[in-house]
């Protein structure tokens, strides 16, 4: 259950007699056979010892009848809080939430008093995302007892479980401070850096930790909040002070490590590492930090270390594969690590994936086809696999074979929107154009969202000069969803250039080449005609001439453009 954990006193022990009763009561009630021909009149006490043996036992026995049964008498007898609390806290547990809230309900409407019930009555409400009960409870809670000091206090606490920062921070400060505990602090340090305060924050969780010292959580946000504000050295102290507590704390550790990478101090990040615990699991973690920062040498000789040691997991070389490539693009080194790791590995599937790929990248096609083959048998539910395969047979012109996997693999994933967008580009390929028209139009109908049918459909008829206010309308959207696609504006470009809008188009169609992918030579070419059309004939000459220098599919027809102006 999501949360804070409750501690409870425990219940009171039954009378002797009582606790006997119950146990026969049970030992019959719950094997109705032996019971067929008996009838109970119990008085209210013993029902209730029986409710609670029951209780008892069912909670051992994982008998959700007997937790509902035994509720139900504390319902009927009006039992103290702590049953209920037990019932729906063992609900809760084996996620019977439903459940639980309808015992928690009915609970509170008996104890209309108890801060307890309210409280895992809000909890059981957070944990169904239902936010607005859960903060409606703790209000009207404390709207009722308000000179309850401890009841103000949660409700604070609940706001920065809901994010409602500013509210929690009025409660906080209206407490006293002779009634705020550890864990008030800490929720309020959080709602004060979330409101971007963090010096305030950082007072409060440094009386936190002084007044718990073992408050590991305070003092991880401390750190985190010293970090963010520059004081580096004083975070790295606080982090010690966590490992002290709990020293084989990975995360710690590694967020160690990451800021004396990040300071440009490798060499003391990998006595770091070498300090820390001596789990391959750490070491790895370490090596991708240094990865991640381009710190090649300091990964290489960390991860040869671990590759030296005996019973090292094979994930060490899909590392130093990983390393090979991005430190020096060699092939060969990369290939080689990567074949040392089995099928039985966790890392296989994506080093076929690696191993597809360059194999792809040094022009062996047909042997990257044969990877990516082994892994559908191995894997046969991978679906990126399949996705790739696609792709490759793409690349070698093989467009028949492409349509064939993309419609046998939506076979087995009929509604995936890569898979359907991918078969109507196939289409396409195929020079099939009503047909891909008509798959991206059935996607368009499955998932209105979908900036890339939408950008097909509306450059083809825009292409076309066709239905001019569809395509607009449909690009306009494309855009909206996905502003920083090049290729999406420049379809923009060319709709609106196609319907007269001119100035329109030349305003979208330089911030198309501007974007990361927006040097295509065909929307360089568009640029051109864009530009030409507008009037002004030097610019488009630099995009037609930008647009012969990308290899073409038809560069005569761009040439004649050009000595045309």
């Amino acid at each position: 259950m999501s949360g804070r954990f409750f501690s409870f006193p425990a219940r009171p022990a039954c009378s002797g007699a009582l606790v006997l009763t119950a146990f026969i009561l049970i030992g019959c009630v719950r094997n109705p056979s032996s019971a067929a021909t008996v009838e109970w009149n119990l008085s209210p006490e013993a029902e209730l010892s029986y409710a609670t043996l029951l209780l008892d036992q069912a909670i051992r026995h994982d008998d959700k009848g007997g937790v509902l049964e035994a509720a139900g008498i504390f319902t009927r007898r009006g039992s103290q809080p702590q049953p209920f609390i037990d019932a729906a806290a063992w609900l809760m547990t084996n996620r019977q939430r439903e459940d639980a809230l309808a015992i928690l309900e009915k609970a509170v409407r008996l104890h209309p008093d108890s801060l307890e019930l309210h409280l895992l009555l809000a909890e059981t409400s957070l944990d169904g995302g239902d936010n607005a009960r859960a903060a409606e409870i703790m209000r009207n809670f404390q709207a009722a007892h308000p000179q309850s000091e401890l009841a103000r206090q949660e409700v604070g606490i609940l706001y920065v479980k809901i994010g409602r920062h500013k509210e929690a921070d009025a409660f906080f400060s209206a407490l006293p401070e002779r009634l705020r505990t550890p864990f008030g602090r800490y929720c309020h340090a959080r709602a004060l850096a979330e409101l971007n305060r963090p010096e305030e924050a950082i007072r409060q969780l440094r009386r936190a930790v002084q007044e718990s010292p073992e408050f590991s959580d305070a003092w991880i946000e401390l750190a985190r909040l010293l970090e963010s504000r520059g004081r580096g050295e004083e975070a790295a102290g606080v982090y010690a002070r966590v490992l002290e507590q709990d020293p084989g704390n990975q995360d710690i550790w590694l967020r160690l490590v990451e800021m004396e990478i990040k300071a440009g101090r490798p060499a003391r990040a990998l006595e770091r590492v070498k300090a820390g615990p001596e789990s391959f699991g750490f070491q790895l973690a370490a090596a991708t930090l240094f990865l991640d920062a381009g710190r090649f040498k300091e990964a290489e000789a960390l991860l040869l270390s671990i590759s030296a040691e005996p019973g090292a997991p094979e994930e060490v070389y899909f590392y130093l594969a990983a390393l090979a490539y991005e430190a020096g693009q060699d092939k060969a080194k990369t290939l080689e690590c990567l074949g040392r790791i089995t099928p039985a590995n966790r890392f296989y599937d994506r080093a076929l994936r690696l191993r597809a790929q360059l194999l792809h990248e040094d022009g062996r096609t047909d042997d990257a086809l044969s990877v990516v083959r082994e892994g559908e048998k191995i894997f046969p539910g991978e679906r990126e696999l399949r996705l790739m395969e696609v792709h490759l047979l793409l690349s070698a012109g093989r467009r028949d074979e492409a349509l064939a996997v993309t419609d046998e693999a939506l076979r087995d994933w009929p509604e995936d929107q890569d898979l359907l967008f991918l078969r109507g580009s196939v289409l396409d390929l195929l020079d099939r154009k009503e047909e891909a028209l008509a798959a991206m139009e059935s996607l368009l109908k499955a998932a209105p969202d979908n900036h890339q049918a939408l950008n097909y459909i509306g450059y083809t008829l825009a292409d076309a000069n066709r239905d001019l206010d569809r395509a607009l309308e449909l690009l306009e959207k494309a855009v909206r969803l996905a502003p920083e696609q090049a290729y999406i504006l420049d379809s923009l470009a060319w709709a609106q250039f196609r319907k007269g809008r001119i100035r329109d188009a030349l305003t979208n169609i330089r911030r198309a080449v501007a974007l990361p992918g927006g040097d295509e030579w065909a929307i360089w070419d568009h640029y051109g005609d864009i530009a030409a059309a507008h009037g002004g004939h030097g610019e488009a000459r630099r995009a037609w001439s930008r647009a012969l220098g990308l290899d073409p599919a038809d560069p005569a027809v761009i040439r004649s453009k050009l000595e045309g102006k």
